[in-house]
C-alpha cells in the first residue's frame, strides 16, 4: 500500500480492479457472483485483493445501496435437526444448495417447533429479503408473523394461500389417488390409511372421515380427497376406512401407530402411508406382528426418498421431484425478490411400483 504525508491510502474495490485490469462490476462479481467468472479471473482478482490488504466489499454499505440483506429465510416447524435427518428435507435443501440464481445469498434456517412461542425465535426480526415457507400449518402463528413482514414469500405444499403467495408443491390429491387405484386393482379392499400428522396437536390414534376433513393440514385433506376419488369409484364405504393418525412423520411414529392400527384391526390387507417414512416403519410392525410383505400385507408409500428403493421389500410410492422442488422454490424466490409478482408452479409425480404390492391372495379372500 502506498503513503502520502503519512496518511495510509484505502484500499477499494476501485483500487483492486485497476491493479488487475477489470471492471469494478468484475470485481464485485468475483465476491457476490462467483459463478459469473472463470476460476482464473477469479482467483487472480482474489490475489490481488489479499495484496493490496482489501477485505471484501462492505456488507452494511451495500445494504444501504440496495436496501437487500443479502439473505432468505427457510421457516419450517420441527427442531433444527430435522433439517440434517428427515430424508424428505434433506433431498429439498439439496435443491436449494443446487441453485445457482443463490450465489452469494445466505440461507437462514428458522426452526418453530409445535409449541413454540414465535416471540422467542428469530423469525420477528431476522434480517432477510424474503420467505421460504416449508410445508407449515395454516394456523401456526409463525406462518402470520412472515406474512405481517410484507416480504416476498414462497411456500412449499403447505399452506395453499392461493394468489397471496407463490407456491411450489405436487398434485396431492392426483397422487393419493394413484396409490389407492393400484391397491385396488390388485384386489384389496380392506385398506388402512396412515397419516403423519393431521394438525398441530401431535396426539396419534384412529381419527373418523369428519375429523380427517377437518384438518389444518391442507396436504393430509387433499390426499383424503385422493384416497376417497379412488375407494368410492370402486363402491368402498369410506365409513369402513380404518383412518390413523402417527403424530409424526418418521419411521419410529410409523412403526407405533403401525403396531396399534394392525393390532386392532387384523383384516386390512394393504396401507395408504402419507410418507415413506410411516410406510417404512408401518412395514417394520407389519413384520413384528408375523406378517410377510408382500403376500400378508401390501404397503405403499409417498414421496420416492432414496431409502424406498433399497427397502426390504424395495417400497411402492408415489414419486414426487423432491431436489427439483428445492431448486424450483429457490429460483423462484429469487426472482420474486428481484422483480416482484407471484407464481404458482405444480410440479409432476408418478406412480412407482416395486415389491411391496402384490395382488389380494386366496388366502385373504376367504378371511
Amino acid at each position: 500500500m502506498g503513503h502520502d504525508d503519512g496518511v495510509v491510502a484505502r484500499v477499494t474495490l476501485q483500487t483492486v480492479a485497476d491493479r488487475v485490469g477489470v471492471s469494478r462490476t468484475t470485481v464485485s462479481n468475483a465476491y457476490n457472483r462467483p459463478d459469473q467468472l472463470g476460476d482464473e479471473l477469479r482467483n487472480r482478482i482474489l490475489g490481488a485483493a489479499q495484496e493490496l490488504g482489501y477485505r471484501g466489499p462492505d456488507a452494511a454499505g451495500r445494504m444501504l445501496r440496495t436496501g437487500r440483506m443479502g439473505a432468505i429465510g427457510l421457516l419450517f416447524t420441527e427442531d433444527l435437526r430435522f433439517v440434517f435427518t428427515d430424508p424428505d428435507t434433506t433431498q429439498f435443501m439439496l435443491g436449494v444448495a443446487e441453485t445457482s440464481a443463490l450465489a452469494g445469498t445466505g440461507l437462514t434456517l428458522l426452526p418453530v417447533p409445535l409449541g413454540t412461542e414465535v416471540s422467542e425465535t428469530a423469525v420477528p426480526y431476522v434480517a432477510v429479503d424474503g420467505y421460504l415457507v416449508f410445508s407449515v400449518p395454516i394456523d401456526h402463528p409463525a406462518l402470520e408473523t412472515v406474512l405481517r413482514r410484507g416480504k416476498p414469500v414462497v411456500v412449499v405444499d403447505e399452506p395453499d394461500l392461493g394468489d397471496a403467495t407463490s407456491f411450489v408443491g405436487i398434485d396431492d390429491r392426483a397422487g393419493a389417488k394413484m396409490a389407492a387405484e393400484h391397491l385396488l386393482r390388485l384386489g384389496h379392499r380392506k385398506i388402512g390409511i396412515l397419516f403423519g400428522r393431521l394438525s398441530l396437536d401431535k396426539t396419534p390414534g384412529q381419527r373418523s372421515r369428519a375429523e380427517v376433513h377437518r384438518a389444518s393440514i391442507r396436504v393430509a385433506r387433499d390426499r383424503m380427497c385422493g384416497f376417497e376419488d379412488a375407494l368410492l369409484e370402486h363402491d368402498i364405504d369410506m365409513e369402513n376406512v380404518v383412518n390413523w393418525e402417527a403424530g409424526g412423520n418418521d419411521p419410529d411414529s410409523g412403526r407405533h401407530a403401525g403396531l396399534d392400527m394392525l393390532e386392532r384391526h387384523p383384516e386390512l390387507t394393504a396401507l395408504l402411508c402419507f410418507s415413506d417414512q410411516l410406510a417404512i416403519g408401518a412395514a417394520q410392525a407389519g413384520l413384528r406382528l408375523g406378517r410377510q410383505l408382500p403376500n400378508e400385507l401390501s404397503i405403499v408409500g409417498f414421496d420416492d426418498i432414496p431409502r424406498a428403493a433399497t427397502w426390504d421389500p424395495p417400497l411402492t410410492t408415489v414419486r414426487q421431484p423432491l431436489v427439483d422442488k428445492g431448486r424450483v422454490a429457490a429460483e423462484l424466490l429469487m426472482e420474486q425478490i428481484k422483480d416482484g409478482g407471484t407464481r404458482r408452479i405444480e410440479l409432476p409425480i408418478e406412480l412407482v411400483v416395486r415389491a411391496s404390492t402384490a395382488p389380494l391372495s386366496d388366502g385373504q379372500r376367504a378371511s
